[in-house]
C-alpha cells in the first residue's frame, strides 16, 4: 500500500461550494491515483461541519461556517459528510484536517472566538494580543482553550468515527509562536516551577541583540522554550489517547513544519512526537522550490530524525501549488521518484488539490500516466496501526508524569511499558524512548534513552543513537556515552564494545582489559566467557586465558561450574576446563541450589551435579531454583514480543515446584 494524499481547502478552491463539486473532485482524485484526502474542517473560528459543540458554546450562529448556510432557507449543509459519502464510492479515505489549530482568525481583528472568549487571547511579551503574520492566536497553554480544541477533535471523531480514517493537525496544531506564552496565568505556573520569570524573546530583526551573547539569558531561554514545547507535546499525547478511546483504529496524522525550524519558531517538537509514538503518520512540510533542495532536506530528515522503524510513519508533504507558484512536471516526477527510492518512504501528501487542476489538469495527467499509473491499494488504517502504540494505550490505567526539576505533578501522561523495580528504580517507556522512575513515581531522568537497562551495582547502561554509557541513581552520566555496545556491571566490571571488539572497563570507566574479543559474557565468580576466532574460552580479571577457546558457545560460571556447548549439545566444566557433566543436553541453564534445569527431547527437567536426572523432564520450560522453588511451564512456547524487542515464553500454564 502506498499513501497518496492531497489537501482540500476552502481557500482558493470551490470544491466545498457544492455537493456536485465534491463528487467531481473525488472521482477525479480516484482516477488520478489518490487514496486519501485531508479536507479542512476548522478555520477562521468556524467548523466546516455542523457542530453541536460550537452551537452550545458560542450560539446557533456559530454552528457552522456561514458559507454553508443557504441564505434563503437558513438551512445548512454538511460538507464533511458529503465528502465522506462521495469518497466512499471511490475507496478514498477521509482524514479531517484542523487547519487553524490554536489560531482564532486571519486578517479579522481578534475573530469570532476571541469576541466571545476574550480571556482566551494569547499575549506576547509586550502585553499585547499575539498576532503573527496577521493570524490572531488563542492561548495554547490555557486549560480551557486546550479543552475547547480537544472537544472539536472528539466531536469529529465521535460523530464520524466509522466513516473517517483519522484526524489531522498541521503546522498550527499543536503549535504556538515562540513570541507567546506571557499570559499572567502561564507566567505564574512557570515561576512556581522554576522560581524565576520567563525571559523576553530575542529581537527577530536584530541579529546583534545583546541577549544572544548572554549565557544566562541563553540558559533561561532554552528552558522557557522547552517548558512550553513540553506542554504542547503532552497535550498531543492527551489528544492521541482520547481519540483512540473513541475508536482505536483512527489514525493520528500530523503535518508540522520541518524540524527543528518548527521547534525554534512554533514550539513544535516533532522529534519528541515521533520518539514518544504520539503520531501514526507524519507529513513534514518539505515545501522546497527546487528538487535539489527537496532531496537535501529529505536526506537530512531521514538521517537525523527517523530510525528505520519510525520511517514507516513518514509520508512527506510536498508543495505543488501555493499562490501563483505551481511545481513543474519535471520537479514533481523527480520528487516522487526520489521518495520511492528512499527505502521505507511509501508515499506523499500533496499541497494542494487545485494545483492538480490548473492548466487543464496538467500535473494530474503527469501522475496518472506515470508514477500513479498503478493503483496505490486501499488506504488501510489497520496496517498502519500495526506499527503504532495504540494497542498499549486504549483504555489503559493512568500513570503520572512528574517533572524532573520538581516533585510536583504537572501534567498527566501514560506509560507504554513498565519494567520491574531493580534496586528501587524502574525503567519506563513511552513510544520509542525510555526513562527511569523511583518507586514513589518520581522521574530521575528525562525520556531520552533509546535503550535503558535495569540498575545493577548502582549503575545502569543506557544508549542514545547507538552510543552506550552509564548513569548513576541520580540520573547523572558517570561514564560517557562513547561505546558501540555495552552490558551491565557485574562484580565491579562491565563489558564494552569499541568498533568490532569487546573488552572490559572498571567502575571509573577505565579500560583494564583491552578490546580484543569477538563476543563476551559478564564476569561471574571472577571468570568471564570470551569468543576468539569463533570459539569460546574463559579469562580471569587480569585478562589471562585460563580455559582455552575450544567450545562452540559458553555461559557464565555459577556454583563453580561453567555451562559450555560442543557441537549442538550442552555440558558443564569446572574451573580448569575439565568436563564434570559431558555435553548431552539440547538446552541448559545454571546450577542453583545444587540443581540445574536441562532440556532433553523437547522437555525440561532438573539434574544434580553428577548429571543425574532428579526431577523428570516433563516441562515445556523451566527456570533455576531460588529459595527452594522453581518456576515451570506446561503448554507454552517462545514467541517474539514486538513491544519489548525480545522473545519471551508465553501461553500455557505457569506454576512452582519444590526441591525434592
Amino acid at each position: 500500500m502506498e499513501i497518496r494524499g492531497v489537501w482540500i481547502t476552502t481557500t482558493d478552491s470551490k470544491v466545498f461550494d457544492k455537493q456536485e463539486n465534491i463528487a467531481e473532485a473525488m472521482k477525479f482524485l480516484a482516477e488520478t491515483g489518490f487514496n486519501v484526502v485531508f479536507p479542512v474542517v476548522w478555520n477562521q473560528g468556524f467548523t466546516n461541519y455542523p457542530s453541536e459543540f460550537m452551537k452550545a458554546t458560542f450560539g446557533k450562529d456559530r454552528e457552522i461556517n456561514p458559507r454553508f448556510i443557504d441564505k434563503n432557507t437558513g438551512k445548512h449543509r454538511d460538507p464533511l459528510s458529503e465528502i465522506i459519502t462521495e469518497a466512499k464510492k471511490w475507496n478514498i479515505a477521509v482524514i479531517p484536517w484542523f487547519e487553524y489549530g490554536f489560531m482564532s482568525s486571519y486578517q479579522i481583528k481578534k475573530g469570532s472566538i476571541i469576541e466571545k472568549k476574550p480571556e482566551w487571547t494569547a499575549i506576547d511579551s509586550t502585553g499585547k494580543d499575539l498576532v503573527i503574520n496577521n493570524f490572531y492566536w488563542l492561548n495554547a497553554f490555557d486549560s480551557e482553550v486546550q479543552d475547547f480544541l480537544l472537544s472539536l477533535f472528539l466531536e469529529v471523531a465521535t460523530k464520524y468515527k466509522y466513516d473517517i480514517a483519522g484526524i489531522q493537525g498541521d503546522d498550527h496544531f499543536p503549535a504556538f509562536p515562540i513570541e507567546g506564552g506571557y499570559n499572567l496565568e502561564t507566567i505564574a505556573l512557570y515561576e512556581q516551577e522554576f522560581k524565576e520569570q520567563p525571559p523576553k524573546p530575542p529581537e527577530k530583526q536584530n541579529p546583534q541583540d545583546p541577549k544572544l551573547q548572554d549565557p544566562e539569558w541563553t540558559r533561561k531561554w532554552k528552558q522557557w522554550v522547552r517548558w512550553r514545547a513540553d506542554i504542547l507535546s503532552v497535550f498531543l499525547s492527551r489528544v492521541y489517547r482520547e481519540i483512540i478511546n473513541v475508536n482505536p483504529e483512527l489514525i493520528i496524522s500530523i503535518s508540522p513544519s520541518v524540524y527543528p525550524w518548527g521547534y525554534v519558531n512554533y514550539l513544535q517538537d516533532s522529534q519528541t512526537w515521533i520518539d514518544l509514538g504520539l503520531v501514526d503518520l507524519i507529513h513534514p512540510q518539505i515545501y522546497r522550490d527546487t528538487f535539489e533542495n527537496y532531496q537535501s532536506e529529505i536526506d537530512r530528515i531521514k538521517k537525523d530524525q527517523f530510525t528505520q522503524q519510525q520511517l514507516l510513519q513518514l509520508i512527506p508533504g510536498i508543495k505543488i501549488k501555493t499562490g501563483t507558484y505551481r511545481i513543474t512536471p519535471e520537479h514533481l516526477v523527480n520528487v516522487l521518484n526520489y521518495n520511492r527510492k528512499v527505502v521505507g518512504i511509501q508515499g506523499e501528501a500533496c499541497w494542494f488539490y487545485e494545483g492538480l487542476r490548473e492548466d487543464n489538469d496538467a500535473l494530474a495527467k503527469v501522475l496518472k500516466s506515470g508514477i500513479y499509473s498503478q493503483p496505490p491499494g486501499i488506504f488501510d488504517a489497520k496496517e498502519i496501526k500495526k506499527y503504532s502504540f495504540t494497542h498499549r494505550r486504549s483504555n489503559n490505567d493512568d500513570y503520572y508524569y512528574i517533572n524532573p526539576t520538581s516533585q510536583q505533578i504537572r501534567l498527566k501522561v501514560k506509560f507504554d511499558w513498565v519494567e520491574p523495580l531493580s534496586e528501587g528504580i524502574s525503567v519506563i517507556k513511552i513510544g520509542y524512548k525510555s526513562a527511569y522512575i523511583e518507586q514513589i513515581g518520581k522521574f530521575i531522568t528525562h525520556l531520552q534513552y533509546d535503550t535503558a537497562a535495569p540498575f545493577i551495582e548502582e549503575m545502569a547502561v543506557v544508549s542514545i543513537k547507538n552510543k552506550y554509557g552509564y548513569i548513576n541513581k541520580t540520573g547523572k552520566e558517570i561514564i560517557p556515552l562513547q561505546f558501540d555496545d555495552a552490558v551491565s556491571f557485574s562484580e565491579g566490571v562491565a563489558a564494552v564494545k569499541i568498533a568490532s571488539k569487546w573488552g572490559f572497563i572498571n567502575a571509573f570507566g577505565e579500560i583494564f582489559i583491552s578490546p580484543q574479543f569477538d563476543e563476551v559474557k559478564s564476569f561471574h565468580e571472577d571468570i568471564a566467557a570470551v569468543k576468539v576466532a569463533n570459539q569460546w574460552g574463559f579469562i580471569n580479571k587480569a585478562g589471562g586465558m585460563i580455559i582455552l577457546p575450544e567450545f562452540d558457545d559458553a555461559k557464565s560460571f555459577y556454583a563453580g561450574l561453567g555451562l559450555v556447548k560442543v557441537g549442538n549439545k550442552w555440558g558443564y566444566i569446572d574451573r580448569i576446563g575439565q568436563f564434570i557433566i559431558n555435553p548431552q543436553f539440547d538446552e541448559a541453564d545454571i546450577f542453583s541450589e545444587e540443581l540445574a534445569p536441562v532440556k532433553m527431547a523437547g522437555k525440561w527437567g532438573y539434574i544434580n551435579r553428577y548429571g543425574e536426572l532428579i526431577i523428570p523432564a516433563t516441562f515445556d520450560f523451566a527456570k533455576p531454583f531460588s529459595e527452594g522453588l522453581a518456576l515451570v511451564n506446561v503448554g507454552g512456547e517462545f514467541k517474539p514480543n514486538q513491544e519489548s524487542g525480545k522473545s519471551s515464553f508465553i501461553a500455557g500454564k505457569w506454576g512452582y515446584i519444590r526441591k525434592p
